[in-house]
């Protein structure tokens, strides 16, 4: 957690002291990509945009001093976007680095690095998102079942989805925000952070929360709460069948 902390910290401060007179002019540099991409991971200091679409494509930018210093590997299904390491000394500093990737489908996104994603224009049966660095991730898309974890430092959201099943992970320090309609949704949070997913119509909610922080959830038809730890939870939607189980220092409230 410190480790992440602090790579955030590096990222706010070099974006502070960049200078527009210290700043060579801003390039873009296609990428190798194909369509066998279906898992992404994104590392380093770079803002991700991933859309959908049939012809595949990965288009690098930034100041041309910095841009060649993204990496980007594919092996098999997996495409692995990052950044070389950056020498911040004598006030060596550089502009934002962005990367756009197109590709047909997607089942798996992973951010370990400092940036904002966002993953838009997707649909399909299952997919797995997980923010484990510093930043933000912002999901656009449409799957039937929806794994998320946030194990690092940062916002994790959801838009309008439509799906079967939810299952959020909370172990890191942040918010997950959904918002949708779900048959069921179960979320288990053991960190420091919120689950704000009154906005996701949800049939069903199994909710566990051993960590601090608290939950608003929505459940049409049931609830089944278990709070172990300091947070509390708020459920919408007056389900008929509640069960609670209160062993911490948190409440339920109904609504």
């Amino acid at each position: 957690m410190k480790k992440l902390l602090s790579a955030a910290a590096v990222a706010a401060t070099l974006a502070l002291v960049a200078s527009p007179s210290l700043a060579d002019e801003v390039v873009r540099e296609n990428r190798s990509v194909d369509a066998r991409v279906t898992k992404v991971k994104l590392g380093g200091i770079v803002d991700l945009v991933l859309r959908q679409g049939n012809t595949p494509s990965l288009v690098v930018s930034g100041d041309r001093r910095y841009v060649q210093r993204i990496t980007t590997s594919q092996r098999g299904d997996t495409l692995e976007i990052g950044t070389e390491s950056f020498n911040t000394r004598n006030n060596d500093v550089h502009e934002k680095l962005r990367a756009e990737l197109t590709v047909p489908n997607l089942s798996a996104f992973t951010s370990h690095g400092v940036g904002a994603s966002t993953v838009t224009g997707f649909t399909g049966n299952a997919i797995e998102v997980a923010l484990d660095g510093a930043g933000s991730v912002t999901v656009n898309s449409n799957y039937r079942n929806v794994d998320a974890r946030l194990g690092g430092v940062g916002g994790l959201t959801f838009n309008g989805i439509r799906a079967d099943r939810v299952d959020l992970s909370l172990r890191g320090a942040g918010r997950i925000s959904v918002s949708g309609e779900s048959k069921l949704l179960r979320a288990k949070l053991a960190g420091v952070g919120s689950l704000e997913a009154q906005g996701l119509r949800a049939e069903s909610v199994d909710l566990d929360m051993n960590g601090l922080g608290g939950a608003t959830v929505y459940a049409s038809r049931a609830a089944d709460v278990d709070l172990n730890g300091m947070g509390s939870a708020t459920v919408y939607g007056n389900p008929a069948s509640r069960n609670v189980s209160a062993n911490g220092m948190g409440k339920v409230s109904w609504k």
